[in-house]
């Protein structure tokens, strides 16, 4: 038996419950890994958008100042 702050647990309850926050830690740590490598996915495709826009208002710019 394990003295726990919410009272007496069995030590077999408490290893059942360990490994369950155990697998719920894993599960969270690769969804936030999938969330870092969606994240940096999304910069490098704004970064591209930009660049995009960036290149297609140069042109445009000088047109309007040459006219």
């Amino acid at each position: 038996m394990l003295l726990t702050s919410t009272g007496v647990i069995s030590r077999s309850q408490h290893q059942a419950e360990s490994a369950l926050l155990l697998r719920k830690i894993e599960e969270l740590n690769k969804n936030t890994a999938r969330l870092i490598a969606e994240a940096v996915k999304l910069i490098q495709e704004s970064k591209q958008l930009s660049a995009r826009v960036k290149s297609l208002e140069t042109p445009a710019r000088s047109i309007d100042g040459d006219g």
